[in-house]
């Protein structure tokens, strides 16, 4: 299968590609059958040129362009925006997005039956619960040392 994708020229720690047609199974840096266009990130503004012409046949030849240079193409308007890809970051971004979204439409209120409680009586119904939970230290100590008492000694 035939791939239009960028293989790296250029000095160390300045990057400069090629956009070229190649077999997918070769490496990078091998042989590639034609070169399409350069594109230049350093410079500013970026430097990038294509020949749309020539990219159209190879797509047409069933060349597939890589996720970067699909997107490059869609800059210059050699493809429709609409075939735009979103970047690794991105796609995570727009997955949390629409679980987002989703979670928001499960969450739907739905008609439930609800029960009005006089502010009044759920105070002194809080207050009679906190009552019966909480007990006096010393009982407690009490109850704790007859338990202890109480169990027989196994020999």
């Amino acid at each position: 299968m035939l791939r239009i994708r960028l293989t790296r020229v250029g000095k160390k720690n300045s990057p400069a590609y090629r956009v070229v047609v190649a077999d997918q199974r070769k490496a990078v840096k091998r042989k590639f059958i034609e070169i399409l266009g350069h594109y230049n990130p350093i410079m500013k503004p970026k430097e990038l040129v294509i020949d749309k012409e020539r990219a159209l046949f190879w797509i047409s030849q069933g060349a597939q362009p890589s996720d970067t240079v699909n997107n490059l193409m869609c800059d210059l308007e050699i493809l429709p925006k609409k075939n735009r890809i979103a970047t690794t970051l991105n796609k995570s971004i727009e997955v949390e997005k629409k679980a987002d979204v989703a979670e928001e439409k499960k969450e739907t209120p739905v008609a439930e039956e609800t029960t009005t409680v006089e502010p009044e009586q759920e105070a002194t119904e809080t207050v009679e619960t906190a009552e019966e939970t909480v007990e006096n230290p010393a009982e407690i100590e009490e109850k704790v040392e007859s338990e202890v008492v109480a169990e027989p000694e196994k020999e």
